[in-house]
């Protein structure tokens, strides 16, 4: 016979957490790790999309899930304690209980001397990270003071051959100079990239787009070399679409632009295991110059790794050729209709062998680099990773 004082019991120390396969939403607290207060005013959200919340002034939040691709990254952010990120799927029991660590930031002074280079940095560093064309030039980061940029530098040799290369070399802006004892030849250090993080997460414009991006930057880094640029952060898009209908419908036909023939419609796309039917044909470059490119079918390099995501493998150190074919509006044509269409081309590098991609497009710190058309969107083209295109 059971005991009901005991099932009754059991019962509601097994409902106190619930998993979230059965929950519509996920709640918690957030808390300082040194006294366990509250933390108001803190941000939490689901990297890469539109949900997200700020804490109340006890700490608690309250996320909707209804539609939640999982697993997905929570984030928790506030200026004034370290970020923390946590993976979120079908068995994390809610609600969450979240310390927050205070940020061990140090505030220098800045020298009048290097007023000039910081402003060249973010000179360099703007068209880098927003995009060089219109959209980038509109996109704004409201917090630029919050960037830290470092550099790598290499040791130049250059001989001086005469009293012109002199002359300009003493104008020049070399860092750390030093001249032969007889003048004869010059060693500096030379710049091989720039590399960017943040004290505060970024808080940028995107006019064209109708968000406002909160941006976790953890690493931004450009290598002049290889001419490869990558950055790794949380997003959160915050859409501010205003009540006017003419702008409302702006934003959405420049969503529709920034999302075909990206990143993330690739890797949709890819993940589905039919590019073709997006738009995309995938080649492999020739061998020699006599030769010609051949179609790859990368749905035979990939493998199912969990719950919407997948890993591409066996193509570490390989180059391939992506064309796209869209019309006048950039929307992908079939393959019956390639033949008319001058095609915009891309390149796609596996920096290792086994690239996780994921169905939302997304990949985190996967190994895979764009070139070409996809490599130089910037963020004033990002969307949500959920976000989801009109259909044709």
């Amino acid at each position: 016979m059971y005991d009901h004082k005991y099932l009754l019991l059991l019962l509601v120390l097994c409902s106190s957490k619930i998993l979230l396969s059965a929950q519509t939403e996920l709640s918690g607290i957030v808390l300082d790790s040194t006294d366990r207060q509250p933390v108001p005013f803190a941000t939490v959200y689901f990297d890469g999309t539109t949900r997200g919340q700020t804490t109340d002034e006890q700490g608690h939040f309250t996320l909707p899930l209804t539609g939640m691709e999982r697993p997905a990254t929570l984030v928790v952010s506030h200026v004034n304690y370290a970020p923390l990120s946590l993976v979120v799927d079908d068995q994390t029991a809610s609600p969450l209980e979240l310390t927050l660590r205070p940020a061990n930031r140090t505030i220098s002074t800045v020298l009048v001397q290097d007023h000039n280079r910081r402003q060249k940095n973010l000179e360099e560093f703007r068209p880098l990270f927003l995009g060089s064309d219109d959209w980038g030039q509109r996109a704004q980061i409201q917090n630029e003071e919050a960037i830290v940029f470092a550099r790598d530098y290499v040791q130049q040799r250059l001989e001086v051959k005469n009293d012109y290369i002199k002359r300009m070399l003493v104008q020049a802006d070399r860092t750390n100079m030093q001249w032969a004892p007889d003048g004869s030849y010059v060693l500096f250090d030379k710049a091989v990239n720039l590399q960017a993080t943040a004290n505060v997460p970024l808080l940028i414009k995107l006019p064209d787009l109708g968000y406002t991006l909160q941006l976790d930057l953890v690493h931004f880094q450009t290598d002049y070399e290889v001419g490869r640029t990558g950055s790794l952060g949380y997003y959160f898009f915050q859409p501010e679409e205003g009540f006017d209908g003419k702008t409302r419908a702006r934003h959405r036909r420049n969503r529709e632009r920034a999302y075909y023939n990206s990143p993330q419609h690739l890797l949709r796309a890819l993940y589905a295991g039919d590019p073709a039917n997006s738009g995309y044909r995938i080649m492999e470059p020739p061998a020699d110059e006599n030769g010609s490119p051949q179609d790859v079918d990368l749905s035979a390099h990939l493998q199912v790794t969990g719950p919407d995501e997948k890993v591409i493998t066996g193509l570490q150190g390989h180059h391939l050729i992506v064309l796209y074919y869209g019309d006048r509006k950039g929307r992908p044509l079939p393959p019956a209709r390639w033949k008319r269409v001058h095609p915009t081309q891309s390149g796609l590098f596996f920096g290792a062998d086994n690239c996780p991609i994921r169905a939302d497009g997304t990949m985190g710190d996967s190994g895979l680099y764009f070139s070409g058309s996809l490599g130089g969107r910037g963020v004033a083209r990002a969307l949500p990773s959920d976000f989801v295109p009109s259909k044709q």
